[in-house]
């Protein structure tokens, strides 16, 4: 990453000298009013399609007669017609500006990350872990690592356009555009897409970036997000094995097929995941913080259950805890499919 867009550019690997923190001064940082801006493009995907978004679109402009009435007495149309003529998603971010804050949680997090690689014997993947001061240009990342941006807030927004024209003469258009934005509350986010080549082909194509937000009513989510990425990251390799594996097995005929066998992968490595952070995070907890947060982590696991992607968690934590750290990571690296049947429950592995 270009290096001048960073406060601090000093990756994990530095392994800094251990500091104890003052647990009460970050609660008090992470759980502070939350701010939604000034906001800062972070990424732009032109051309990206949101069927569901589309759909809440169409209803409002057909929901919306007087703007459609609008649009028709300007075309001075007896009958009007519209068409989607583009779309786009955009990745915001409200950058941290307190300088005391952001010098603090990075600290911290370069000091959780180097705790969670030495536990784990996983390999480094930072480039750096600093505050986001500018966006990132496309050259940024030229090293083939992954830059951990620390900022404020987080949101998507989904920008459609409509051209409006006379059904009888289309030479006279209006074009109208509908933003939905959104701030999506996920405290960590690493991305990797898969995509079809030539002969079917599949290929993963890799974000060099992972976001860390450092605000949330929940502090303990802020504060476990750089363990928790870092281990995403660790271990995604393994889980596109096991997608690739699968699709090769029985290619899939829908796109809907495909994001099936993507969705139960993710529930997979969220277990792995879930089951290695109930582990780690005490100990690091422990070491770095000024007082233990044991009971607060077992609840921020709980409250995810209700969501799918955190399905198998509970058998997670409970196969990560009966086999330990390394023994667990090494089974999925080598064998994510029998990690797999160990995590689903019995009536969901057989109906697979």
């Amino acid at each position: 990453m270009v290096c001048r867009l960073l406060v601090a550019v000093t990756a994990a690997a530095a392994n800094p000298t251990q500091v104890v923190f003052d647990t009460d001064r970050l609660l008090s940082y992470i759980q502070s009013e939350n701010q939604e801006a000034p906001l800062m493009l972070f990424d732009d995907s032109a051309g990206e399609f949101d069927a569901r978004l589309n759909q809440a679109n169409r209803e409002y402009l057909n929901g919306n007669k007087s703007l459609l009435t609008q649009i028709q007495s300007r075309l001075a149309a007896a009958s009007i017609s519209w068409r989607l003529a583009g779309s786009s998603k955009r990745l915001l971010v409200v950058p941290e500006r307190r300088e005391a804050y952001a010098a603090l949680f990075e600290q911290y997090c370069r000091q959780a990350v180097a705790q969670a690689l030495a536990a784990t014997q996983l390999p480094d993947p930072y480039v750096a872990i600093a505050t986001l001061r500018e966006p990132p240009t496309p050259q940024a990342n030229g090293s083939g690592g992954v830059t951990a941006y620390v900022v404020h807030n987080i949101a998507d927004e989904y920008i459609e356009e409509y051209l409006f024209f006379d059904r009888q003469n289309d030479r006279t258009r209006i074009k109208i555009q509908l933003s939905n934005r959104v701030f999506t509350g996920r405290i960590g986010s690493y991305t990797s897409r898969l995509t079809f080549g030539e002969q079917s082909q599949i290929e993963f194509v890799h974000e060099p970036y992972t976001l860390w937000q450092n605000s949330a009513k929940n502090p303990i989510n802020v504060l476990v997000a750089p363990v928790e990425e870092t281990l995403h990251i660790g271990l995604r390799p393994a889980t596109e094995t096991a997608i690739r594996q699968v699709l090769r097995q029985a290619p899939p005929e829908t796109i809907e097929a495909v994001q099936q066998v993507v969705d139960e992968w993710m529930a997979v490595e969220e277990a792995m995941v879930g089951g290695l952070v109930a582990r780690l995070m005490p100990e690091i907890f422990a070491r770095l913080l000024k007082g233990p947060l044991q009971h607060e982590m077992a609840a921020a696991l709980a409250q995810r259950e209700v969501h799918a992607q955190y399905r198998y968690l509970p058998q997670g934590v409970r196969v990560v805890g009966e086999l330990g750290v390394r023994p667990a990571i090494e089974l999925y690296i080598a064998e994510p499919a029998r990690f797999q049947r160990m995590v689903q429950p019995a009536e969901v592995a057989a109906s697979l």
